[in-house]
C-alpha cells in the first residue's frame, strides 16, 4: 500500500513538472485562407437604358433586380455588382440631375452617407478622381470596422451622377477583411479607369 502511495507521488510530482512547462516559441499570425476569384474575360456593361458603360471581372454578377425599401427604384440602372466568391456586392445607385436634384446636393447627400461610417470608423479619406474619358468623381477609403470600407460617386456634373458602396456579407472586421477589401478596391479602380459617359 505504501509503495503504491510513493508511486502515485512520484507521478503526480513528474507530471506537475512536465505540466508546467512552457513553449516560449512566437507564433507566425495565422489568417484563413482565401480563394481570389479568376478571371476568365472581362463584363462590358453597356445596357441601353443607362448612359454609362465600364469594365468589370468576368466573376461578378450584374444584378439589376434591386429594391430601394422593399420598393422597385425610380431608374432602371439601379444595380448590384456581385462578387459571391468573396461574399460581397457593390450597391449602386443613379439619379439623373434635374432643377431639384443638383449635382451640390447629390454631393452632399453621398458625404452625409459616407460620415455615416465615422462612428466605427479609424478614419475616412477622401481622394479625387478623373479617368482618361474626363470622369470626375470621389473615392473614399473607410478605414476599420465599418459597414462598408470603400465608397465612391462619379458624375458628369450636368446630367448624370452614381453613387456606389462596398459590403461584405459577413460582420465588419477589417484586420482579417483588409487584403480581400483591397482586391475589391483594385477592381472597383478598374471599373472608374474605363467608366465613360455615353
Amino acid at each position: 500500500m505504501a509503495t503504491i502511495f510513493r508511486i502515485c507521488i512520484l507521478l503526480f510530482i513528474a507530471a506537475f513538472f512536465v505540466a508546467c512547462e512552457t513553449d516560449n516559441t512566437p507564433r507566425p499570425s495565422g489568417y484563413p485562407k482565401i480563394n481570389y476569384p479568376t478571371s476568365d474575360g472581362k463584363i462590358v456593361y453597356n445596357d441601353a437604358d443607362c448612359p454609362y458603360t465600364f469594365v468589370l471581372p468576368d466573376y461578378y454578377k450584374i444584378d439589376k433586380n434591386v429594391t430601394f425599401f422593399n420598393k422597385a427604384p425610380e431608374d432602371p440602372c439601379w444595380m448590384n455588382l456581385i462578387c459571391s466568391d468573396l461574399n460581397a456586392t457593390i450597391y449602386f445607385s443613379y439619379k439623373q440631375l434635374q432643377e431639384n436634384i443638383t449635382v451640390q446636393k447629390m454631393i452632399e447627400d453621398a458625404y452625409k452617407l459616407t460620415y455615416k461610417h465615422s462612428s466605427r470608423a479609424d478614419f475616412i479619406e477622401p481622394q479625387e478622381i478623373e479617368n482618361q474619358y474626363g470622369v470626375k468623381g470621389l473615392i473614399y477609403f473607410v478605414g476599420g470596422d465599418a459597414a462598408s470600407n470603400f465608397q465612391f460617386f462619379v458624375t458628369d456634373t450636368t446630367t448624370n451622377f452614381v453613387r456606389g458602396a462596398l459590403y461584405f456579407n459577413s460582420a465588419p472586421n477589417a484586420d482579417s477583411l483588409k487584403p480581400v477589401i483591397q482586391y475589391m478596391v483594385n477592381d472597383i479602380e478598374g471599373m472608374l479607369e474605363t467608366w465613360q459617359w455615353k
